[in-house]
């Protein structure tokens, strides 16, 4: 027993003398507390739409598809908080289209002038980089709806050179509360 004893007022002697070592900051924190009214459901925080399979000769007949729908679910909303009405932002993540403007032109190898269009369930356009009121929030659950649509760009359509192949394209949307 006296030789653990010794060993440990050694050990405690020792490290009383020996400088600290300190490790830089290598731990952070951060984030941002809100009171927004709504939670967005979390399988909705990134959407996948797939047109599947597109018919060009139905873009050179009508110039676009039909909007295919697109629903963001919000649940617990309280209106408490004071914010009644929800505007959607749609930023592009790639090139927006000059003509028409307010577009997303979508990327492939071997398609070319093909956009997307975004637009409310009662069609009026919806053009990037802008805010569009989207309707009042009700207490509990509600659904921000509007579509996306397929259209090509008139110089292409006119010649008739879309081409054919898979695309792709990626928007950010944010959802504010006034």
């Amino acid at each position: 027993m006296g030789k653990w004893a010794m060993t440990l007022s050694a050990w405690v002697t020792a490290s009383l003398w020996l400088p600290a070592v300190q490790a830089e900051d290598n731990l952070y924190f951060s984030g941002t507390l809100v009171n927004e009214p709504c939670v967005l459901v979390a399988e909705d925080e990134l959407f996948n739409l797939n047109f599947k399979t597109v018919i060009n000769k139905d873009l050179y007949l009508n110039g676009r598809t039909l909007g295919r729908p697109i629903d963001l679910r919000l649940t617990n909303c309280d209106l408490d908080v004071g914010k009644r009405m929800v505007s959607i932002t749609l930023s592009a993540d790639g090139n927006e289209s000059i003509e028409p403007p307010g577009l997303l032109v979508l990327e492939s190898a071997t398609v070319q002038g093909l956009m997307v269009g975004l637009e409310t369930t009662a069609g009026t356009a919806m053009p990037l980089n802008k805010t569009h009121r989207m309707g009042e929030l009700s207490s509990g659950d509600n659904v921000v709806s509007f579509k996306a649509y397929l259209q090509g760009e008139p110089e292409v359509l006119a010649n008739r050179t879309l081409g054919l192949g898979d695309f792709k394209g990626s928007l950010t949307f944010a959802l504010s509360y006034e």
